[in-house]
């Protein structure tokens, strides 16, 4: 028994050590500059809060939430509530939301994965 046991437990932690060095880190950004007060002088509560990305940098994450954020801003200024789904390559889904005028959103390129709150004022 033992010599069937070990061999399938030496594989198993094997694989799980081998996929666990292929995990890509998560990264938090900062993401204060793509946020806005309601009133000017107001405190900047609506924008782009929790930006995160899996497999990429940075900067990368902040210029597709810029853009996607310019392209939903515009579908608003037109009259529509359209969420951006191609945005710089990257393909969005909305998520389930867990705030009050909250949009989830997560997009991915090949192996990076971007996700962020996009916080919309009610006025």
């Amino acid at each position: 028994m033992r010599a069937i046991v070990l061999p399938l437990l030496t594989a198993a932690a094997l694989l799980l050590g081998a996929a666990a060095a292929e995990a890509r880190p998560t990264l938090t950004c900062r993401s204060a500059d793509l946020r806005y007060p309601f009133m000017a002088g107001g405190p900047k509560t609506f924008g782009v809060f929790a930006l995160r990305v899996t497999g990429g940098a940075c900067p990368t994450a902040h210029r597709v939430a810029a853009a996607w954020m310019r392209v939903f801003e515009s579908h608003l200024r037109a009259g529509s509530e359209k969420l951006p789904r191609d945005v710089l390559g990257f393909r969005f889904t909305n998520l389930p939301a867990h705030e009050a005028q909250t949009y989830s959103e997560r997009g991915r390129r090949g192996t990076t994965s971007i996700r962020f709150d996009y916080r919309v004022p009610n006025g």
